[in-house]
């Protein structure tokens, strides 16, 4: 699976325009929510379990330091690091099953999208 850092790096989007894009991938978005509205939830596992394991991780990491004024401090930045893996992650996933529906606003919506400057 290719990772894809911006919209602007889908192929489906990469030779639009920033409003054009925007425009794309919202109503692929309400396409794809309005067809499988569990889709809305595929990123809250990732997130949750980035929180938990990264919590854990730190909450390991100070016990076998001894460090124990530290141990909230590090739990809680161990915790967000296992957030943001895990926001990027369901934000991956949730392109890969995204790009179906912007070939299709792209092939549905041609010309309101040449519209849109």
């Amino acid at each position: 699976m290719k990772l894809y850092f911006s919209n602007s790096q889908i192929p489906e989007l990469a030779g639009l325009t920033p409003p054009r894009r925007k425009l794309v991938y919202q109503c692929a978005l309400e396409a794809l929510f309005a067809e499988q509205p569990s889709a809305l939830w595929l990123g809250a596992p990732w997130m949750l379990g980035g929180i938990f394991s990264g919590a854990v991780a730190g909450y390991g990491l100070v016990t076998s330091l001894g460090q124990s004024h530290w141990k909230l401090l590090v739990i809680a930045a161990f915790g967000l690091a296992g957030l943001i893996t895990g926001i990027f992650i369901g934000t991956q996933l949730l392109t890969a099953r995204l790009r179906p529906y912007l070939r299709r606003v792209l092939d549905e919506r041609k010309d309101e999208i040449a519209r849109i400057s």
